[in-house]
């Protein structure tokens, strides 16, 4: 079987010609041939075949063609069409396909010209360019096989020009004058036939008509194109307006466009190409990259190419870095360095591998007449044999994949080739043992240096504020801060502080980071090659990343925020962030810089409706309250909550136990905070008050300054809501944060706190405020206000909850009589709430009553009783998963004050010291302090027992 490309596509058998029904079948087979032996890829086979936008069915079509053809061309084995990942290959030898078959000839052709016998070479390029029927594939007509076939029909001009040459060099130059006229009419700004024509008519002796040639071909150029002819052609016209003799084959003169004899097969002599683009002066950091760099750098007796996969985020320095890099070792490569912008991502189509070969395969010294017209594995294989025994340094820009990539690289050791890219090349670190390196924003220390190095030393030390803020709105973006310290540089009557009131306008932002009409100085731009390569998931995903109000996203809120199920969103994910459009925080969790998230909010005002931007929020708050309530649950599972059922989200999260709500919480501390004022600053009242009541856990991790900032910006949506219980909880947070920190506006939250739920009738936040309002009080030695207090909650709570309030109130009340000297009474009443505590499970709350008891026992005098009831409290608080000032730090100082009553005073300030180190990092600075002072004057006896500033039992909201 026999198949034409060379023209309009055939397929030929012994029995005649082959039908193929069907535009969509012969495209098809069409770009199958154009790569012969060669794996196709699917979406360049989609590419290929749809000439306008694809149907979402495309590849299940294009599998069904291909069956379809199979079944035209008796291929029932699929040995002629073999599916191989990630498309299909379709198996022809040379003699069955007319394109292999003409680059063959001509290659033929060469090699006879290069060995002097011009009539074989001749011949065998005439014969080559006989199995020509048209233009290549003539009237299939999609725009990719346009490209595609638009390559062979230049390799046929330039077997046409060396026929020409070779004819005329062998006295022809009558014959071919004709045939170059026609050629030349086609063909009006083709330097190289152009030449020839030039060439043949002044061998007829027509000087005047070849000078004639020269003028229209100048005045063509001009008018198409605004520029002159090239040097070759200028010199033959200059030649011929000289009259200089014509040279003669054996004169050893070389005739236009004449290739000596090669070094090796179609090569010509070339000099060592040195191939890379100016580095910049200003080149800054990056220290660690480019001795990881330099220790890749090939060994004299390496077994394998040297491949390094560089990838970041657009405009994070990759080209920068390879370049500088690449400039610094070049000298270890002394056969050449190539280089090529691959052009993965920016304006334009991508490079492909063919036009990169080329590239390269000429600047090695093979003539561009015989480059192998026969595909990229002809191309990928010449390249190869021209490399090995050779040392280069092969530097590729900005890919946009592993397979743009590897038909250019070499297969033999020596080489070394570096490869940049915003994709991650998993595939080139898993099948060519790439070494990968990732790129990320500058270092604090390298964003200034960057800086002052721009602007100046004097600019940046006069405003040296302000040029921190550039740095911290650029988010250390090596583009960006160039761009705004260009700005900055560039006129001395702006001012650093211009530029950074400028990046401080969010909406603005990516505007102030743009110069000029150059494409490349604008971050947006920048950022929008890498967006314009996502798939549609992909892309709406990252606009809805934008919304998010925190700092980082877990897969599951990532989910919620996309309406996906986290499995699916989990790979949209590694795929965002293997284009380093986000980048891994943690376990299934991602972030991405300032920049970023300002272009993806972008993205997501401008594409996404109104509608669907209020539904992605409504659907992310829905699954933070809902998630956050049920890890409070488990954190708390005594507590009563004024809000019971959060709506449930698509895909509620589970939270299996303690400690997994403890994680949880640990990890979306801020997200949590975040949330909350996102949703007050937007009215969404019910999700702010709904999270206000579940971020009980920031009293156990020390956040008091957080739980006051969240209850005060709930406090907003409480009041717009007009539930008075809201209100009255809000307040009750608030205060109940202002008390630890002995603010003086704690009293009057916690007292209107009381007064409304009682309007209301509230038990539940009733009891918590005069809890709360009690121990306040009690630290203010205000001891009969605070008994009053106290006794209220006990006449309250009995029977409310799970007996948890009562507990609470007997331990506190235990704590007012150790504060008054009834010690027997403390005893009593902190045994109460302990055997409360423990009957219901809440070891933080028995911890804190057991040290309520030991006081008691202290001020009686039985110290040993007293040690005893501490120890069991400290192994209680050493399990717990928070507010160790409460249930380790306190029965600590407690301890501490027995031992040295019985005279162990190391053991005593062991006790202190580490409940000094608890408070301070609490962030209790007045109890450390306390703690500090006894440890200072542990030589003095102690003058009664532990103090009644100490802290209290505080477990309110829990």
């Amino acid at each position: 079987m026999d198949f034409r490309v060379l023209g309009a596509l055939e397929v030929w058998t012994g029995c005649g010609r082959v039908l193929l029904p069907g535009a969509r079948r012969q495209r098809l087979l069409a770009a199958l041939l154009l790569a012969p032996n060669s794996v196709v890829p699917l979406s360049r086979l989609v590419e290929t075949t749809w000439d306008d936008e694809p149907p979402a069915t495309a590849v299940k079509q294009l599998r069904n063609s291909v069956s379809a053809l199979r079944d035209c061309l008796g291929d029932t084995g699929q040995g002629l069409i073999r599916t191989e990942e990630p498309g299909y290959r379709i198996c022809v030898g040379a003699e069955r396909l007319d394109s292999l078959r003409f680059a063959a000839g001509v290659a033929d052709s060469r090699r006879h010209a290069a060995e002097g016998r011009l009539d074989r070479a001749t011949q065998a390029i005439r014969s080559a360019l006989g199995l020509w029927r048209g233009p290549a594939l003539d009237g299939l007509g999609t725009a990719a096989l346009t490209r595609s076939a638009a390559r062979w029909d230049e390799q046929r001009l330039g077997a046409l020009e060396l026929c020409a040459r070779w004819r005329t060099e062998l006295g022809e130059h009558h014959e071919v004058v004709d045939e170059l006229a026609a050629l030349v009419h086609d063909h009006p700004l083709r330097e190289g036939l152009h030449a020839q024509l030039m060439t043949a008519l002044d061998h007829c002796g027509r000087r005047a008509d070849a000078l004639q040639v020269f003028h229209r071909l100048r005045t063509s150029l001009a008018e198409e194109l605004g520029v002159g002819p090239g040097a070759d052609v200028r010199r033959l016209h200059e030649q011929i307006l000289r009259g200089e003799s014509r040279p003669r084959r054996d004169d050893g003169a070389r005739p236009f466009g004449a290739v000596p004899a090669p070094r090796k097969p179609f090569a010509v002599a070339s000099p060592v190409p040195r191939q890379l683009p100016q580095t910049i002066r200003d080149f800054t950091g990056r220290a660690d990259h480019l001795d990881a760099l330099d220790a890749l750098l090939p060994t004299a007796g390496g077994q394998a190419v040297v491949i390094s996969a560089l990838d970041g985020s657009g405009g994070v320095g990759k080209t920068t870095l390879a370049v500088h890099w690449a400039h610094r070792v070049q000298d270890r490569f002394p056969d050449g360095t190539l280089h090529t912008n691959l052009r993965g991502y920016g304006p334009g189509r991508p490079a492909s591998p063919d036009e990169v070969l080329d590239d390269f395969l000429v600047a090695l010294g093979v003539h561009p007449a015989a480059v192998p017209a026969a595909g990229t594995g002809a191309r990928s294989g010449l390249f190869r044999t021209l490399a090995a025994g050779r040392r280069m340094l092969i530097v590729l820009d900005n890919a946009n994949s592993a397979e743009q990539v590897r038909p250019l690289l070499p297969g033999a050791p020596g080489c070394m080739v570096l490869v940049t890219s915003r994709d991650s090349l998993t595939g080139l670190v898993v099948t060519e043992a790439a070494h990968r390196l990732t790129l990320d924003v500058l270092s604090p220390a390298e964003a200034l240096s960057l800086v002052v190095g721009i602007i100046g030393p004097t600019r940046a030390q006069a405003e040296p504020a302000a040029v921190e803020d550039l740095i911290r709105l650029c988010a250390r973006l090596p583009l960006a801060l160039r761009i705004a310290a260009g700005r900055a540089a560039a006129y001395e009557q702006v001012s650093v502080a211009d530029i950074v009131t400028e990046l401080a306008e969010e909406d603005s932002r990516l505007d102030a980071l743009s110069w000029g009409q150059d494409p490349y100085a604008a971050v947006r731009n920048v950022l929008q090659w890498s967006y314009e390569q996502l798939t549609a998931s992909q892309a709406q995903l990252f606009r809805r990343l934008g919304l998010h109000p925190g700092p980082d996203i877990s897969t599951p809120a990532a989910a919620a925020l996309a309406h996906r199920p986290p499995r699916e969103t989990r790979q949209l994910l590694k795929s965002l962030a293997d284009a380093h459009l986000i980048e891994p925080s943690a376990h299934d969790r991602y972030r991405f810089h300032d920049l970023l998230r300002a272009y993806a909010d972008e993205l997501a005002g401008a594409q996404d409706t109104e509608d669907e931007r209020r539904h992605a929020l409504d659907a992310v708050l829905t699954w933070y309250t809902h998630t956050a309530h049920t890890a409070d649950r488990r954190l708390y599972p005594t507590c009563t909550r004024l809000v019971t059922h959060p709506a449930e989200p698509a895909h509620p999260h589970p939270v299996a136990d303690r400690d997994h709500a403890w994680a949880w919480f640990t990890a979306e501390r801020a997200n949590l905070v975040a949330a909350l004022h996102h949703a007050v600053d937007r009215a969404m009242d019910r999700y702010a008050l709904h999270l206000v009541d579940a971020l009980g856990f920031l009293v156990l991790m020390g956040g008091w300054e957080e739980r006051i900032d969240t209850a005060t910006a709930g406090l907003r949506a409480a009041r717009r809501s007009g539930r008075t219980e809201h209100e009255a909880n809000v307040l009750l947070a608030r205060g109940e944060a202002l008390a630890h920190l002995r603010h003086a506006d704690a009293e009057p939250d916690l007292a209107r706190a009381c007064a409304l739920a009682q309007d209301v009738g509230n038990i539940h936040i009733q009891i918590a405020a005069r809890t709360e309002l009690g121990q306040l009080l009690r630290r203010q030695t205000r001891f009969t206000e605070a008994l009053h207090h106290f006794g209220e909650v006990r006449v309250l709570s009995p029977g409310f909850d799970t007996g948890r309030w009562e507990a609470v109130a007997e331990g506190n009340i235990a704590q007012l009589h150790a504060d008054l000297g009834n010690h027997r009474q403390a005893v009593d009443h902190g045994t109460r709430s302990a055997l409360l505590r423990h009957r219901i499970g809440d070891a933080d709350g028995e911890a804190c009553a057991l040290s309520a008891i030991a006081r008691g026992w202290q001020g009686i005098g039985d110290h040993d009783t007293a040690i005893i009831h501490c120890r069991r409290a400290i192994a209680l608080g050493r399990a717990s998963l928070g507010s160790h000032d409460e249930t380790l730090a306190w029965p600590l100082a407690v301890l501490a004050t027995s031992l040295h009553h019985l005279g162990r005073r190391s053991e005593a300030i062991a006790c202190w010291q580490e409940a000094a180190a608890i408070y301070t990092d609490r962030g209790l600075d007045a109890d450390a302090a306390a703690m500090h002072h006894h440890i200072r004057t542990a030589d003095h006896p102690l003058t009664g027992p532990y103090p009644a500033d100490g802290t209290a039992d505080r477990s309110l909201i829990r």
